[in-house]
């Protein structure tokens, strides 16, 4: 996993720092999300499958929009994570889901670290 360690000005990381936070969160859900699903069967399972399907390709429109306006690559890779979690959910594989999706919070949680480094460096913080 390779892990992008960009300098930011001020504007970027404030708007990065705001992305990171909200997508960290989502992530977060996404994971608990995961875990959940396993100890459900029947009729509760393929709903939920449907729901959680819903909400990582929700998510994903939320983390393309950042890589969007920051063209940050750990932005991309999270959103390849949890593309790849909705096919484990979609296979059936939660446990590789919920692997992907902490994947995801790396990456999103370093952006942010970068950002808020650089909001310290500058005062802001």
């Amino acid at each position: 996993m390779t892990v992008e360690k960009p300098s930011l000005d001020v504007k970027t990381a404030i708007i990065c720092f705001q992305f990171a936070e909200r997508i960290k969160s989502e992530l977060i859900i996404a994971a608990k999300l995961s875990e959940y699903i396993s100890g459900l069967r029947g009729d509760e399972l393929v709903g939920a499958e449907k729901l959680i399907s819903s909400f990582f390709n929700a998510l994903s429109g939320e983390i393309q929009i950042a890589y969007n306006v920051l063209g940050m690559r750990n932005f991309e890779e999270a959103n390849r994570k949890v593309m790849e979690a909705a096919d484990r959910i979609r296979s059936h594989e939660y446990l590789e889901a919920t692997r992907r999706i902490s994947e995801a919070i790396s990456f999103i949680t370093t952006s942010g670290q970068h950002a808020m480094q650089a909001l310290k460096e500058n005062g802001l913080l």
